[in-house]
């Protein structure tokens, strides 16, 4: 049996593509664009894996397709892609929910649980690793493995069947994510004198200690996408930038909070509107807020269940307070 140099060369080079140098690319050109961070770690075992990756790829081609030895070695190909790809989205992280990637923009940062990804893309490596396994049987036995649902199937063609169906369920699978994603809109209404409950606890006149100050935040979704949003749970927490009188108001300083906020369900197609989170603001700065013009930032937190990916986001958002007295 000679052994396909040729083949082994090329495909080597191809494989050193696939699993080396696209990767490192596509990290350092979303790095560059400031969305994603990726370790130093993470880039040098995507490496030594992917050198791996490609010795599986040249061992695949050294013997000729109708070979039992080139179906054993497209199995062990076949296993270890699974392997890696069951790496790249993160699956070998066992009990960590998020923080397989993360997004980073100047107001926003998003942490990705994609283990839902990696399962996917092992169980499809594990089901064509049975058909190559199965025909390697077959042809060193020299002996065809057959199984009968109402009429009789070759059993390699059985697996190479329910492979193809899950890769395209995958592809289907991205494709309704993409087209999800950018149909999904969160929108926080600017806070109006509407929004705004004091309470001045029966004791006209300044601003005390027994007031009482509740800014209502009020938001939009809209998830005009195919997967509805489960489980949201939702945190806002009000911060000062700058006053007018940092005596009174302190510049910098956490004013008030609404923590644990759960939101049950947004369903698909639907934009829910005016959806309303009480923040109370600490006694302690109710005199400033209520006679300083300042320049608030609301840091909001939530996470969420969406397509099967677990993502954890924080943002936040500027707005101009005018005094009430």
């Amino acid at each position: 049996m000679a052994i396909q140099y040729n083949k082994m060369i090329l495909h080597g080079i191809l494989q050193a593509v696939l699993y080396i140098a696209l990767p490192l690319v596509l990290f350092e050109v979303i790095s560059m664009m400031g969305l994603v961070t990726f370790s130093q770690e993470f880039k040098i075992t995507i490496i030594i894996i992917g050198i791996i990756g490609v010795v599986f790829a040249m061992l695949r081609h050294a013997f000729p397709k109708d070979t039992s030895a080139n179906r054993l070695v497209a199995f062990g190909s076949v296993v270890y892609s699974g392997i890696y790809l069951f790496y790249l989205f993160g699956g070998f992280r066992s009990g960590v929910a998020l923080g397989t990637y993360s997004i980073n923009l100047p107001t926003i940062q998003v942490l990705l649980g994609l283990q839902l990804i990696a399962w996917l893309f092992l169980a499809s490596s594990g089901i064509r690793a049975l058909q190559y396994l199965i025909e390697a049987i077959e042809l060193r036995k020299k002996k065809e493995y057959n199984v009968r649902i109402k009429k009789q199937f070759k059993l390699s063609k059985v697996f190479k069947t329910l492979g193809l169906i899950l890769s395209l369920v995958i592809m289907g699978y991205f494709g309704s994510i993409i087209y999800s994603g950018t149909n999904l809109g969160f929108n926080i209404h600017d806070i109006a004198p509407t929004d705004i409950t004091y309470d001045d606890g029966g004791t006209p006149g300044p601003p005390g200690l027994d007031d009482d100050l509740n800014i209502t935040i009020t938001f939009d979704i809209i998830n005009q996408g195919v997967y509805a949003i489960y489980d949201v749970y939702l945190d806002v927490i009000i911060y000062t930038v700058t006053t007018d009188n940092p005596i009174v108001l302190p510049e910098y300083t956490k004013i008030g909070e609404s923590l644990d906020n759960f939101y049950s369900t947004f369903h698909s197609f639907t934009t829910t509107l005016n959806q309303e989170i009480i923040v109370n603001i600490d006694t302690a700065y109710i005199f400033g807020l209520a006679t300083t013009d300042a320049v608030l930032e609301l840091q909001i937190s939530f996470s969420t269940l969406y397509a099967g990916i677990l993502i954890d986001v924080n943002t936040s958002i500027q707005t101009v307070w005018n005094s009430l007295i």
